[in-house]
């Protein structure tokens, strides 16, 4: 009898430790009554405790909430007893039904797959793979193929060029790319992002997963190390980010931002590779892609003579001696102009996207005696010594 009584003892005490989980001392579970019986309000009070906590459910009835130790089943308690209509069960996010629509689910699948998972997809962490075929509702084979939408193993889009606005990369993308974005189901992230160290998530919008910051082909460094430009691959490939239509086959199409169309025309690539009708270069038709240009010597490349301000382009000369300096004198434009000055945070290429000159180019002038008021200078009649490229200039002379 005493061995007797021992066992039932114990075997009470067991089935007490069971349902402890589900009762006040367990404080990942909602708080139940003396007989382990939730309180009298729950229908409606349940609703927002499971979106605060999903997982403080689970603890009783089950980890899928198919009835567990509580043997009540959240989706269906019986033939003739329903709890959520359409067998749909509980959810974190609240969403209507039918919610089939790609305008309505899209949304919210990107910001976050987890919420998916939750109902219409197999649990299981990251590198799981787990399949969004669970049966909710009207949907018989989940999210997918008939009647769903989406091919097995695939809860998005294939393929899915704008990715990189997903939500949660670190929990939702690993299901399926593997724990380390090595792949699974799913490719791994460095198939594409091939510049991507293992195991780190790309970055939306940072190039830099895919190609070199900057790309080391042609005059990518060159544009790059332009103060203006440094930093902005979208000066040259405006709107052609990842999961674009420009951004195509591991090459990207140039498309000018509007702020650099030059005054006599749009921004453009030609078909030989050279660009026209872009404000960094005046207007001037560039060498081809790969060409090079010497700013020191050959300023007139991206610089015309004009008859007015920003005529014909916006950054025509026009004023002072210009046209008797070059035409007659035979004057380079460095021999006036230093283009290694910075004012006030400006300089020669500052500020490239603006049609007006962030360094006023009268503050680039090197000439000793050089007065804009009245206009003067005094270069010397041996201007040797100051490195000019003619022999013989002028004393002290004054123009309106």
């Amino acid at each position: 009898m005493i061995v007797l009584r021992a066992i039932i003892l114990v075997s009470v005490a067991a089935v007490v430790s069971l349902f402890s989980g589900c009762g006040t001392s367990n404080s990942q579970a909602p708080t139940l009554d003396a007989i382990n019986k939730h309180p009298a309000d729950w229908l409606v009070k349940h609703r927002n405790a499971y979106r605060v906590n999903p997982g403080q459910c689970r603890e009783c009835h089950g980890e899928n909430l198919a009835g567990g130790i509580t043997r009540v089943d959240c989706f269906n308690q019986g033939a003739s007893t329903q709890c959520h209509a359409g067998g749909h069960g509980p959810r974190s996010i609240i969403h209507t039904v039918p919610f089939s629509d790609p305008l309505l689910h899209g949304p919210m699948a990107r910001a976050d797959l987890m919420i998916c998972q939750d109902c219409h997809g197999e649990p299981g962490g990251p590198g799981s793979n787990p399949r969004f075929s669970r049966l909710i509702g009207s949907l018989a084979t989940g999210c997918e193929k008939t009647p769903g939408c989406h091919d097995p193993y695939m809860a998005h889009p294939k393929p899915w060029r704008t990715h990189g606005s997903a939500g949660n990369l670190a929990n939702a993308c690993v299901l399926c790319h593997g724990a380390s974005f090595g792949g699974g189901s799913g490719p791994a992230c460095i198939t594409c992002h091939t510049a991507l160290a293992s195991g780190n998530i790309p970055v939306a919008g940072a190039c830099i997963s895919c190609h070199g910051k900057p790309p080391a082909t042609n005059n990518h460094v060159k544009h790059y190390g332009i103060a203006g430009v440094t930093g902005s691959c979208g000066v040259c490939h405006n709107g052609a980010g990842s999961g674009t239509s420009l951004h195509n086959n591991g090459t990207t199409d140039v498309a000018f931002s509007a702020a650099y169309n030059a005054k006599t025309g749009t921004a453009s690539l030609e078909t030989d590779k050279t660009c026209a009708n872009v404000s960094c270069h005046g207007g001037v038709t560039t060498p081809a892609w790969g060409g090079s240009i010497s700013a020191a010597d050959h300023c007139e490349t991206c610089h015309v003579a004009g008859a007015a301000a920003q005529s014909p382009q916006f950054n025509s000369y026009y004023s002072g001696q210009h046209s008797r300096h070059i035409n007659q004198v035979g004057l380079k434009c460095v021999d006036c102009h230093d283009m290694t000055v910075v004012s006030s945070g400006a300089s020669h290429f500052s500020t490239l996207a603006t049609p007006s000159f962030e360094l006023l180019p009268a503050r680039t002038i090197k000439v000793p005696g050089y007065a804009t008021t009245p206009g003067s200078c005094n270069p010397g009649r041996t201007p040797q010594a100051n490195a000019y490229s003619v022999g013989v200039c002028h004393g002290t002379e004054t123009w309106q």
